[in-house]
């Protein structure tokens, strides 16, 4: 057995690397649960237990997906990350709560097999998978992607979209496609802040997702200054460009709290595996990423275009890696380019082997 394997219980084989990456990984995505901790039991408590399955059923299925396709192109699977499992609560969070059960089965399938196991797994992404499975349904399914309900009585859940039973609800980014908005009294204001009115699952309640951009603005400061920027960059465009007529601050609030563009500030744009590595890199990749969102809303076929502007900057990361260090990052570059050359001198005067660290004599 080559000395970088190592066994593990579940009979798989893992080198060193393999094995920290995962760590990494796990640890990022735990972070990353526990931000969708508070949009989840809001989606609950709104649309009750039909809420609860339907994440159930998209986190099963790219757990799923993800281990059979890791199998099918021969990689060993890494279950152990949590990456599917993120993948799924958000894919079901970004879907209304009268989505049929085969709609976030069909979003997370193409999530999970067409643009993660293509290119290996979490760690080796070229797009956001949540947000390339919510296109993929926006583009074939529209009318199921933004089918909302209206929000049910307590303690029920809605009915199916496209049945009998199914009342249709009017969203906020609804009423600003068609150029209108629910006036400025202080109810309304409520309303949009509590998630009171027809959203998505993980969407509505803007109060939970400010909380979890606290969150990330304390634990991941990288995806912070991507996702801030973002924000920033949609409300200077909602200011200047307003689709509705009551005012400028009001479009601003109504354009951050409307639709998805909060939600994917925070979870599908900051993946760490696709953000710029350099600060000036990502504050232009979150304001491109607003400036995008913001475009498509104003001239997009569909009612929410937050999803494929995030496709559209990660594509364009390359170009974002170009922008200079700060001078902090360039003397970081410096300290550990000093540290491995005085690794290396050290590895030279004890004799060190090169490969497998054997001593000489």
């Amino acid at each position: 057995m080559h000395q970088d394997t190592l066994p593990q219980k579940d009979g798989q084989i893992y080198t060193p690397e393999m094995k920290a990456g995962i760590k990494i990984t796990q640890k990022y995505m735990l972070d990353r649960l526990l931000m969708l901790t508070a949009p989840a039991v809001m989606a609950w408590y709104a649309y009750g237990e039909r809420a609860v399955r339907l994440m159930v059923i998209s986190v099963l299925t790219a757990v799923v997906c993800e281990y059979v396709g890791q199998r099918i192109v021969k990689t060993v699977p890494t279950p152990r990350d949590l990456s599917a499992v993120a993948t799924g609560v958000m894919i079901a969070l970004c879907l209304p709560a009268a989505s049929p059960f085969w709609l976030v089965m069909l979003a997370t399938s193409f999530a999970v097999l067409v643009v993660e196991i293509p290119f290996g797994n979490a760690r080796s992404l070229l797009f956001s998978p949540a947000a390339a499975g919510l296109a993929f349904v926006t583009v074939c399914l529209p009318e199921y992607t933004f089918g909302y309900s209206v929000l049910p009585e307590a303690g029920k859940s809605p009915a199916v979209f496209g049945s009998a039973e199914f009342s249709a609800g009017m969203s906020l980014s609804g009423m600003l496609a068609s150029g209108t908005s629910m006036g400025g009294s202080l109810v309304n204001y409520m309303d949009i802040l509590t998630g009171s009115l027809p959203s998505a699952m993980g969407t509505g309640c803007v109060l939970a997702l400010l909380g979890a951009l606290l969150f990330l603005a304390v634990r991941r400061p990288k995806g912070f200054t991507a996702a801030i920027s973002c924000l920033l960059s949609a409300a200077v465009f909602a200011f200047l460009f307003p689709r509705i007529t009551t005012g400028r601050l009001q479009s601003v609030f109504m354009e951050l709290s409307g639709g998805m563009l909060l939600f994917t500030a925070l979870f599908l744009l900051p993946d760490e595996v696709l953000l710029p590595s350099r600060f000036w890199g990502r504050v232009l990749y979150g304001v491109c990423a607003g400036l995008f969102c913001m475009l498509f809303r104003r001239f997009g076929e569909f009612e929410e275009g937050a999803v494929f502007a995030v496709l559209l900057v990660n594509a364009l990361r390359a170009a974002f890696e170009k922008l200079p260090y700060t001078k902090r990052e360039k003397h970081q570059l410096s300290e550990a380019r000093r540290a491995a050359r005085e690794a290396q001198t050290e590895a030279l005067l004890t004799g060190d082997d090169a490969e497998g660290g054997v001593p000489n004599g």
